[in-house]
């Protein structure tokens, strides 16, 4: 909800420390938007918030997946299988994760918001799970003591279609119920010729009911159940270039059909340049994929937060919760008819999910004032479990294969995993205004805050390929992890009972560790907030379910030291309100989780390992300003510059690879004890920016509001792919092509014209990437590991037309 602010300037109620302050009085650095400027800025998804946030990048982090939208803040996110860096929350509690991707909840979170809040930096001694980057605070409208709601309907290019239905209806003074419906339909903007399909598109609903119970002046009850369902063809992935060199060896080897056959090896690789330059000559908006993608995505949750007034100023308060995540999907991640690096490769793959996991969370606080209101508190403890609902599936391309060759099972690798993550934490943070001790020292405060968290992680993993090049013959299969060949019974079969014997490995880590936050903040004057604060954060390790060496079967926990000062001012110039909040960062981040890609000599498998071992330091600054020169205009936007460097990242490889002091001097020399200092930090970009106008055109009240709103959001190049270095010149490292995804910037519009002609209906024309820009959003990362490069690209020029009947009181 927003409240106009003294400066003549609105803002929004804020939940960023577990209590309702104005986001001017927060002293951390937080974004908040609400439903109107999400809707004035088409923000529809978690990716919509990209560029709108100081510091945040939102993309699939190498995955080949459009539904990976993974949030990372000030070059902090989600570690290949690890925990996610930045949660997302609904309602305060956090979305179940998903494992073999970065995913956190699913479709339909964003419909019927009271607000969203993005917190930059550490937040674990008062949010659910630990984060060393952020939190994103979904806050969904709770039920009023009105009956109303309103219908709404879009129609926009690609056929999109849109339905939101809200009933808001208060059945006693004590017993308020909101249900909310929702649906969204579009075709994909990327054709597959091969497959008659359109990819990127979209197909979801979703359904929520919240029931607002207080049976006395005391006690204040809040169910919230939600339903969400999304089907689609999958993601466009668009092939950019392959490792020649790699897959000619591959096939000399006899370990797969590439570049011509083992009997007869092509070195220049023919077949695969021609699917390059086909592909160049289609444009990034048409694919050849050699397999038909999809994705199947089902979530589920219930929550309750139920609050007990004890005295006047101490509130118990009880947040439960039980959710579930299920997905399914099929990737040809080379973006080809070659059958080089593909999951979900047999039919299976649609009854089969590859992540289906139930959480269970359980918060329990004490919150309190003392001291005529000088002195705010708050202790708990949390709990969480997130455990696999069934059995969970991988079939992938195993090294088999080449330009339109058959027989997908003959050549389909198997998974299977299961990974238990829980979590049990103690908390308590108090805020202490001096005032209490003395009139001079009034708005003074000091903030401090401890957490100790125990994570405890069990996964296991089966993994095979088919041994049909090993020259074993095709009743064996090879295990993907350490050892060689063992006997299997017949390939084709990849589900027998006893498939795992041998091939199976498992992962256990508990760890503990404090968070901590101090801070100091005080207002010399009504409208100045000047903060400084240290904060301490943590992120639990993981088990790698991809490891085909023992040594990277799990990985640690990381951990960050976050110092941060600002200010958050309303002011006047020439008697226009203006707000300009500033803030600077310096962090010190260790033992960082690092996924890279990983080889085993002796099955002469790709794997994936996820390191621990890094440190580094990241610094930058934040700014967010508005300015009012007339009262129907108001001008703003958002400016983030952010500086990482290594310090240290050295690991013990299972092969000899190129590292920072390989040059042409020493001949290149790979080590087995790289040291990879020298590679940039993935996931930031070092410069964001974003600026908004709103103006509202006069207009007499049986006509109605209308404002116009126009936005240009930017985001600077940023390094992607994992630490892998193919090569050196000149005593200078190359990274894998495509690790520098390009710069882009986006201009977006809105006309809102709110009761039309006096009536309570509601225009909206929209429009985003007006200018029809095409840019990267992901780049494989896989060109030295597997041999394919692949990117995912932005959506094209998207626009329709809203309209929307509210009713009731």
């Amino acid at each position: 909800m927003e409240d106009p602010s003294l400066s003549g300037l609105s803002e929004i109620v804020v939940t960023a420390q577990r209590r309702e302050e104005r986001s001017q009085d927060v002293p951390i650095a937080i974004t908040a938007i609400s439903p109107d400027g999400l809707r004035e800025r088409s923000v529809t998804d978690l990716q919509g918030l990209q560029s709108q946030v100081p510091s945040l990048v939102i993309q699939p982090n190498g995955q080949a997946s459009r539904d990976v939208m993974s949030p990372s803040i000030r070059g902090q996110g989600a570690s290949f299988q690890g925990a996610p860096g930045v949660v997302v929350y609904m309602n305060e509690v956090p979305l179940p994760t998903a494992f073999t991707l970065s995913s956190q909840g699913g479709p339909g979170n964003f419909v019927d918001l009271q607000s969203v809040q993005v917190l930059s930096g550490a937040q674990g001694t008062l949010f659910g799970r630990n984060t060393t980057g952020g939190a994103v605070l979904l806050t969904a409208a709770k039920p009023s003591d009105r009956l109303e709601g309103h219908l709404s309907g879009a129609y926009g290019n690609y056929n999109m279609t849109e339905f939101e239905g809200v009933l808001n209806v208060p059945i006693t003074d004590t017993l308020k119920v909101r249900v909310v419906g929702a649906s969204r339909d579009r075709d994909g903007y990327t054709e597959d010729i091969q497959w008659n399909k359109d990819r990127d598109n979209q197909h979801w609903r979703m359904g929520r009911i919240g029931m607002q119970f207080d049976p006395t002046s005391s006690i204040s009850n809040y169910t919230m159940a939600y339903y969400g369902y999304s089907k689609t063809n999958g993601t466009g992935i668009v092939p950019i270039s392959f490792n020649y060199n790699r897959l000619y060896g591959f096939t000399a080897a006899g370990y797969g059909n590439f570049c011509g056959t083992y009997v007869s090896p092509d070195v220049n690789c023919t077949d695969l340049k021609k699917l390059i330059s086909d592909q160049e000559d289609r444009g990034i908006r048409k694919v050849a994929h050699g397999m038909d993608d999809f994705s199947k995505v089902e979530t589920w949750g219930i929550s309750n937060s139920t609050d007990v007034a004890i005295t006047d100023g101490l509130k118990l308060r009880n947040i439960i919760s039980y959710a579930s995540l299920k997905s399914f999907y099929a990737s040809d991640q080379d973006g080809s008819i070659a059958n080089i690096n593909n999951t979900g490769v047999t039919s299976l793959s649609r009854t089969a999910p590859k992540d289906y996991y139930k959480q269970f969370t359980e918060e329990l606080q004490l919150q309190g004032e003392a001291l005529d209101s000088k002195l705010t508190y708050v202790l708990g403890g949390f709990y969480s479990k997130q455990k696999p609902g069934g059995r969970m599936k991988d079939y992938f391309t195993s090294v088999c294969g080449k330009p339109g060759e058959a027989g997908a099972l003959a050549c389909a690798g198997f998974r299977e995993t299961a990974v238990t993550n829980e979590s049990k934490a103690l908390f308590a943070q108090a805020t202490l205004d001096f005032g209490a001790i003395s009139p001079v020292l009034d708005r003074l405060r000091l903030t401090a805050g401890y957490r100790y968290t125990w994570d405890k992680i069990d996964g296991s993993t089966i993994s095979y390929t088919p041994a049909i090049y090993s020259g074993t013959g095709a009743d064996n299969v090879r295990c993907l992890f350490d050892g060689g060949t063992v006997s299997r019974g017949n390939v084709g079969n990849l589900v027998s009972s006893g498939a795992d014997r041998g091939c199976r490995y498992e992962g256990h880590l508990k760890s503990k560790a404090p968070n901590w936050t101090i801070g100091l903040d005080y207002r010399p004057i009504d409208n100045l907030l000047i903060y400084a604060k240290v904060t301490r954060g943590y992120k639990a390790g993981g088990f790698n379910a991809f490891a085909v060496n023992s040594i990277y079967a799990q990985f640690g926990p990381e951990f960050v030291t976050d110092w941060e000062a600002g200010f958050k001012s309303d002011f006047k110039i020439v008697g226009r309100p203006v707000r300009l909040n500033v803030n600077g960062f310096n962090m010190d981040y260790s033992k960082i989780q690092r996924g890279l890609a990983d080889f085993n000599p002796t099955t002469n498998q790709q794997g994936a390992a996820t390191l621990s071992t890094a440190a580094a330091r990241i610094s930058g600054v934040e700014v967010e300003a508005m300015f009012k020169p007339f009262d129907v205009l108001e001008i703003g936007g958002n400016y983030s510059y952010t500086d990482a460097k290594y310090k240290s990242f050295t690991y013990q490889s299972a092969t000899a690879v190129w590292d920072c002091h390989s040059t042409a001097a020493n001949g290149y020399l790979k080590t087995m004890n790289p040291d990879l200092t020298c590679i940039p930090l993935q996931y930031m970009a070092p410069n964001i920016f974003s600026i908004y106008g709103r103006l509202a055109l006069p207009t007499s009240e049986d006509v109605g509001d209308i404002s116009l709103f126009v936005s240009y959001a930017w985001s600077d190049k940023r390094h992607q792919s994992g630490p892998a270095l193919e090569k050196f010149v000149d005593g200078s490292a190359t990274w894998e092509p495509g690790s520098d995804l390009a710069a882009y910037g986006l201009l977006s519009a809105s006309l809102d014209w709110k009761k039309a002609l006096g009536t309570d209906l509601d225009v909206s024309l929209f429009g985003t990437n007006l200018l029809n820009k095409k840019y990267a959003i992901s780049n494989s990362g896989v060109y030295n590991a597997i041999g394919n490069q692949t990117q995912i690209f932005g959506e094209p020029r998207m626009y329709g037309i809203r309209l929307r009947y509210s009713f009731g009181n």
